[in-house]
């Protein structure tokens, strides 16, 4: 995988081919309140393409999304593509890292993990959107 390690260039869309690695991500940065409780929001999305498949909640404290929410978008991320990528790519230290192992093991993908800094150019712009659609106006 093209820049691997730390020091070395940031990730871009142009590094990959469409369906050669799939990202699973946080998207939020603080927790997000859903019916009074704190959630993450994790996306699956194709590395080259930043088409994203979807979406697995996690409760705050639980630090991943459940495994069958996982699968279930791992099926979602199937139906649309038809095949699986060859990579998958998750930041390191990620709290979700082991049930996304799980559902890359599962399914033959090499799993990969980088510092987050450098996926920046790939999933930044979506946790930008992210953050300026949900984010609250100041009072």
């Amino acid at each position: 995988m093209p820049g691997k390690g730390k020091g070395l260039p940031m990730l871009t869309p142009d590094d990959f081919e469409v369906n050669e690695a799939w990202i699973a991500v946080r998207v939020n940065d603080s927790y997000m309140l859903v019916q009074g409780e704190p959630y993450d929001i994790y996306v699956l999305m194709d590395a080259a393409s930043t088409f994203v498949f979807g979406h697995a909640l996690s409760k705050a404290e639980d630090g991943a999304p459940p495994g069958r929410d996982v699968e279930a978008l791992f099926k979602t991320a199937w139906k649309a593509k038809r095949q699986w990528p060859e990579t998958l790519i998750v930041p390191e230290g990620d709290p979700a890292e082991s049930v996304f192992r799980v559902q890359a093991g599962k399914n033959g993908l090499v799993f990969e993990t980088v510092p987050l800094s450098q996926l920046a150019p790939i999933v930044g712009p979506l946790k930008e959107s992210f953050v300026s659609s949900f984010a609250r106006p100041s009072e």
